[in-house]
């Protein structure tokens, strides 16, 4: 009996958790909402690399990155990022919705090589209201024979209709 209790309880505690995830998908999404003012960096990237845009949603923006130097770029993967949109000429961040679980493995993004990517903003920021956007993602350049290593900020400015 104490058996069947403790099956019981184990798998309704499994059920809830992963059930969490099942209910945040089941209901509608969330709007985003603005946070703070950013401060621009001096480290973003100029004709250094590109992110251009492929397709943007309320719910998602692919883009084609190329990284244009001699320098391999290495950062944490690419839900490594950060949401800001614009408001009379300036910048601020897009609230977070909740927590957000990221591993940091090792990417490497080699010397003219090209990527494809989708950033899923859904679960991380809700829907986004119509209005002008930018992805911000870090990378670190590796030195070179023509530069030292140092941080490396990509943008790319999108709209959502």
């Amino acid at each position: 009996m104490r058996k069947n209790i403790l099956i019981a309880a184990v798998l309704l505690i499994a059920l809830s958790l992963s059930g969490c995830d099942m209910i945040n998908n089941a209901l509608p999404n969330k709007n985003a909402t603005v946070g703070d003012k950013v401060t621009e960096n001096d480290n973003v990237a100029k004709n250094e690399g590109a992110m251009t845009v492929i397709e943007a949603t309320a719910t998602s923006l692919k883009v084609k990155m190329v990284n244009g130097t001699d320098s391999t770029w290495q950062s944490g993967n690419m839900r490594d990022y950060r949401l800001e949109t614009e408001r009379d000429g300036e910048w601020y961040e897009v609230k977070q919705i909740g927590e957000l679980a990221n591993t940091m493995e090792l990417m490497l993004f080699a010397p003219n090589q090209e990527l494809t990517h989708t950033f899923e903003f859904a679960d991380r920021y809700g829907r986004l209201a119509p209005g002008k956007y930018r992805v911000v993602k870090s990378f670190w350049a590796n030195a070179t024979e023509t530069a030292e290593a140092h941080e490396l900020i990509v943008t790319c400015e999108f709209t959502v209709e």
